[in-house]
């Protein structure tokens, strides 16, 4: 089944499509599946029931329906930064341009969600929203709500929808400021084109970071957190996707990834000097073990 998907790959995309391949990269998918695991057992961790007083106008606000819902931002925040880098992949022909990708897409998003899981568990700050949920019963003295509605009225820190977005979308700005040089003004662009437009192409790479700022502030008006959960989310999420594009692609401010117009090419673990010099000394070794065995 492995050679047979080995030829599929080399058959689209070319004989020499898999020549990057290094065995670093199953520890990367294994990583980034652990990332996911967790995340999700983490979603299951008891969350801590913080004390709070009925007359707190802090958390006493409306509850409303959400601009934008869970489900909606997951999707947005990883399929279309995974549609864009796919189709461009596959409009260049570059199998690498895929791998990496969709690895550092999958592994800034894990991370971010695993980060923001534990810390609404292990935090338990109460929403904006909380008494609307709780609707609490005096004669009773505790809430007389839903209790799903209550548990994660209790999820409060940090904001979710801004970790999701901001992850997903500063990728997907890292990534196309990568490829079209949007952010590094002194990066040569091609003579005499509608496409050299600085501010059109940083323009470009701005639109994600556009839209996850406007996810978070959603849920200001929604008072579905508070300004300390979106602000935290979103550091959450830049950080981690910061982190992941950076470890597989080449700075997009740095002007020196940027000498030709050949640039927007991924991060390799081994250049090509390293694996002639691996196999002069492989083929010296193969040599000397001949020579022993001659002995």
């Amino acid at each position: 089944m492995a050679s047979s998907l080995r030829a599929k790959v080399k058959g689209v995309f070319g004989n020499d499509a898999l020549d990057w391949l290094d065995r670093s990269y199953l520890t990367d998918w294994v990583v980034v599946a652990t990332f996911w695991l967790f995340s999700e057992l983490a979603n299951t961790l008891p969350v801590f029931e913080r004390d709070f007083y009925v007359t707190d106008p802090v958390i006493n606000h409306p509850h409303r329906k959400s601009q934008i819902g869970g489900t909606l931002n997951h999707f947005i925040a990883l399929l279309v930064p995974a549609i864009i880098v796919v189709g461009v992949s596959l409009f260049r022909l570059s199998f690498v341009t895929l791998h990496h990708g969709v690895l550092a897409l999958l592994a800034g998003r894990g991370m971010a969600r695993v980060s923001t899981n534990v810390l609404k568990a292990r935090v338990g700050r109460l929403r904006p929203d909380f008494l609307a949920r709780c609707k609490w019963d005096g004669l009773a003295k505790k809430c007389a709500g839903k209790a799903a509605d209550i548990l994660d009225g209790r999820r409060s820190f940090p904001s979710g929808h801004s970790s999701a977005a901001f992850a997903g979308m500063t990728f997907l700005s890292f990534w196309l400021a990568g490829q079209t040089a949007a952010w590094c003004f002194h990066a040569p662009l091609p003579a005499a084109s509608f496409r050299s437009s600085r501010l059109g192409r940083f323009s470009l790479a701005l639109v994600p970071l556009w839209w996850a700022t406007f996810v978070a502030v959603t849920r200001l008006e929604d008072y579905r957190h508070h300004k300390e959960d979106v602000i935290a989310g979103g550091i959450i999420g830049v950080v981690c996707a910061s982190i992941s594009y950076l470890a597989f692609w080449p700075s997009p401010f740095a002007p020196r990834n940027f000498a030709s117009y050949d640039y927007g090419q991924p991060r390799l673990p081994h250049t090509e000097e390293d694996r002639r010099r691996q196999t002069a000394a492989d083929f010296e070794l193969t040599r000397l073990e001949e020579d022993d065995m001659d002995v």
